[in-house]
């Protein structure tokens, strides 16, 4: 119900805007431009182009804002999957609008498309700056998709991407100042400010004033390292009043570690530990550049965290038997759930994937977690490459899962590990039968 909600208010701003267009166009001084000449259609539908572009900038900052009550309702990795579509039909926006207007406006005046460019660029008030801001976004969706197709480190990503508040910024101006929309409907020049300072608005509050507040209140410090299994190590995080900070079972935080070295970056991790209201614990596997350093942190550093995030908790499970699977370090989210789950009365079956048992991580907690659920926790450890493994060997796939979850009809599914194994196991467990409504599983990505 709460999303069919969220839904109707976005769609209902889209009407809106096309509304106060149509409105405008058809009631035109010089006639209705949607059925006049091709002049008149050029700039009409040039100015939808520009309106559109706008509202999707707008709908992208909402998507990434990290705004609490759209990621509770959707998660974070849904609203960032949308976040990377709408992006490249905002670039087919961004492109038509300077391209119909200059053609309609060059026909107008009896001169070159091109000239007619660069009448707007010397003459019309802000539109140099729309500009610059227009070749700043069309650079940040270049880049976004080498960094799609793996070519570009995130860092590079994140820091273009902070060009596009200033992108943002500088296309804003032109809106008001030659935007006949708004130039001839105070109405329409009202309603679009306030769309502006809510998006503005929303965004300074979840992605600065939110953590900043957090920090301020708790003072979050690591106060421990430990290495786990393989390449892996858990970092331990404490403050005041832990107990009034609401993290779930399954939920990650967006970090970032006050410290040299690590302070210009800002990156995501699940919580490995169930919450005690004492301390945070992330379990980080040596991935890449940033997460090589994560053992150089030393006690004391402190920590500045956006969060917590990400709907993969046991809010949205009504079932009393529970199916989890983890591949590799897709254990950490699963594994303070499984305490969790174990904690509340449920059945818990446990699958867990790795290539070899040295690189099973947090074997013996799991062990102990199951010794303490008298029988509610069953464990199987499947290992992909291990010739020496007695036990259950080879890939995770239907006839294991149907081998060693003979109820899995009666089961909701947990599932976390790598994004191709979890695309993989989602279109197995359908073809078993599993609805989407009882699979659930999160990620975050790019």
């Amino acid at each position: 119900m709460k999303k069919a909600a969220l839904l109707l208010l976005m769609v209902s701003q889209l009407l809106i805007i096309i509304g106060f267009w149509a409105y405008y166009h058809v009631n035109h001084p010089l006639g209705n431009l949607l059925t006049g000449d091709i002049v008149g259609k050029l700039l009409a539908w040039g100015r939808m182009a520009g309106l559109l572009a706008a509202f999707a900038i707008l709908f992208q900052l909402m998507l990434i804002g990290r705004v609490r009550w759209l990621e509770q309702s959707f998660g974070m990795d849904r609203l960032t999957r949308l976040h990377h579509m709408v992006g490249f039909f905002l670039v087919a926006l961004l492109v038509a609008h300077p391209i119909l207007l200059d053609f309609g406006h060059s026909m107008q005046a009896g001169i070159t498309p091109r000239a007619q460019h660069l009448d707007f660029l010397k003459t019309w008030e802000d539109v140099l700056a729309a500009q610059i801001g227009f070749d700043l976004m069309i650079l940040a969706v270049v880049i976004s998709i080498f960094v799609l197709t793996k070519k570009l480190r995130y860092e590079s990503w994140y820091a273009t991407h902070l060009v596009l508040y200033l992108a943002f910024a500088l296309a804003f101006g032109h809106q008001l100042a030659v935007g006949s929309d708004f130039t001839d409907n105070k109405w329409f020049k009202f309603y679009w400010c306030l769309l502006y300072a809510f998006v503005l608005l929303s965004l300074v509050t979840c992605r600065f004033i939110k953590p900043m507040n957090a920090f301020l209140r708790h003072r979050f410090v690591v106060t421990k390292l430990v290495p786990e299994a393989g390449d892996v190590t858990s970092i331990y995080i404490e403050g005041k009043n832990m107990e009034t900070f609401p993290v779930k079972a399954g939920q990650f935080m967006i970090v970032r570690f006050l410290a040299e070295g690590f302070r210009w970056e800002a990156h995501p991790f699940s919580m490995s530990w169930l919450p005690d209201g004492k301390q945070l614990r992330l379990t980080i596997k040596r991935l890449g550049d940033f997460t090589r350093r994560i053992p150089d942190l030393k006690p004391g550093t402190p920590v500045l965290i956006d969060g917590p995030h990400g709907i993969f908790t046991s809010a949205g499970c009504s079932s009393s038997k529970i199916l989890m699977i983890a591949g590799g370090i897709g254990i950490t989210p699963i594994r303070s759930l499984a305490e969790e789950m174990i904690t509340a009365g449920r059945d818990v079956i446990l699958i867990y994937g790795n290539r070899n048992s040295p690189s099973i991580v947090f074997r013996k907690e799991l062990d102990d977690i199951a010794a303490r659920a008298g029988g509610r926790l069953k464990i199987f450890h499947v290992m992909s490459d291990d010739p020496a493994w007695q036990g259950e060997k080879g890939r995770v796939d239907r006839d294991l899962i149907a081998r060693l979850v003979p109820d899995l009809s009666e089961r909701d599914v947990f599932l976390c590990g790598p994004p191709v194994m979890m695309k993989l196991i989602r279109a197995t467990l359908a073809g078993m039968g599993v609805s989407s409504s009882r699979i659930h599983y999160e990620r975050f990505s790019l």
